[in-house]
C-alpha cells in the first residue's frame, strides 16, 4: 500500500525541492487548458491526463547523447548552448531542482519541470464536462515546433497537478479534492 499525502502547493513545492537532484521516475494526474485557436467552438476546454516522466535530468547533456548519437560520436565531442527560457529553476544547495518559477513575470506560480515519457491516457473536456474528441480539437491546436535532437520537455503548473507519484508516495493536491 503506498502512502498518499494530501498537500497545497506550497508543501508540493517544499515536497520537490526534498526529492534531491537525482533523476527519478514520476507519474503524474493533471488538468490543464491547452492553448487553442481563437477560432476554436468550444468553450472552457480542459485536458485531463495520466503521465510518466523524469524530473531531475540534465537537459544540456540529453541533448549533447542525442546529437551524439545520431552523429556517432563521443557525447564528450558535442557541446549544446541552451537558449534563454522563460523559467528559472529553484535551487537547492547550489543544484536545480525540479521546480521552476516565471523569470519573465512574477505570476506567484510554481512549475515542475520533467521530462515527459508517455502519456497513458488524456482526455479533452468542455465546460460542461462533455467529453470532446481529440480529431474534433485536432485542427484548432498550434504547430509545435519539436526538434529531433530535443527531450520532450514540459513544464506543469503545480496548481494543475491533480496528483503525482514519486518516490514511494502519492501525493494529492488539495486543490482539486472534492468536498
Amino acid at each position: 500500500m503506498k502512502t498518499t499525502l494530501k498537500m497545497s502547493v506550497p508543501a508540493i513545492v517544499e515536497f520537490l525541492k526534498s526529492v534531491g537532484t537525482s533523476s527519478q521516475f514520476v507519474s503524474m494526474e493533471t488538468v490543464t487548458s491547452p492553448k487553442l485557436k481563437k477560432t476554436c467552438p468550444f468553450v472552457g476546454v480542459v485536458k485531463k491526463a495520466i503521465v510518466n516522466g523524469w524530473i531531475n535530468i540534465d537537459y544540456k547533456a540529453a541533448v549533447e547523447r542525442k546529437v551524439a548519437k545520431a552523429m556517432g560520436v563521443p557525447a564528450s565531442d558535442v557541446e549544446y548552448i541552451p537558449g534563454e527560457t522563460w523559467h528559472t529553476a529553484v535551487m537547492v544547495d547550489g543544484k536545480a531542482s525540479p521546480v521552476r518559477v516565471n523569470k519573465t513575470k512574477d505570476d506567484g506560480k510554481f512549475y515542475m519541470f520533467y521530462f515527459h515519457r508517455k502519456t497513458k491516457e488524456a482526455g479533452y473536456f468542455d465546460a460542461a464536462g462533455k467529453e470532446i474528441a481529440y480529431e474534433d480539437l485536432k485542427e484548432h491546436f498550434y504547430a509545435r515546433s519539436d526538434s529531433e535532437y530535443k527531450p520532450a520537455v514540459r513544464c506543469v503548473t503545480l496548481n494543475n497537478l491533480k496528483s503525482l507519484k514519486a518516490r514511494g508516495l502519492v501525493v494529492k493536491n488539495k486543490e482539486h479534492l472534492v468536498a
